[in-house]
């Protein structure tokens, strides 16, 4: 699986929330307005970072390469 970036929508009304776009072992938010997810998060590999996004309302698409 080659996860190219993570589309973040709200759970109660699926907007957009932002994305995380994802390069190699490495992935960065944006458009993510939510300090208490960028802090929480910051550093966590991405295996474990998504199932903590429901803990902040927010769902996810995958786009693969």
């Amino acid at each position: 699986m080659n996860i190219k970036n993570v589309k973040l929508y709200n759970a109660d009304t699926l907007e957009y929330a932002g994305e995380i776009i994802v390069n190699s072992n490495q992935w960065e938010y944006v458009d993510v307005n939510n300090s208490d997810l960028v802090e929480m998060t910051k550093g966590m590999p991405l295996k474990s970072l998504l199932p903590c996004l429901i803990g902040f309302n927010l769902v996810y698409d995958m786009f693969e390469e």
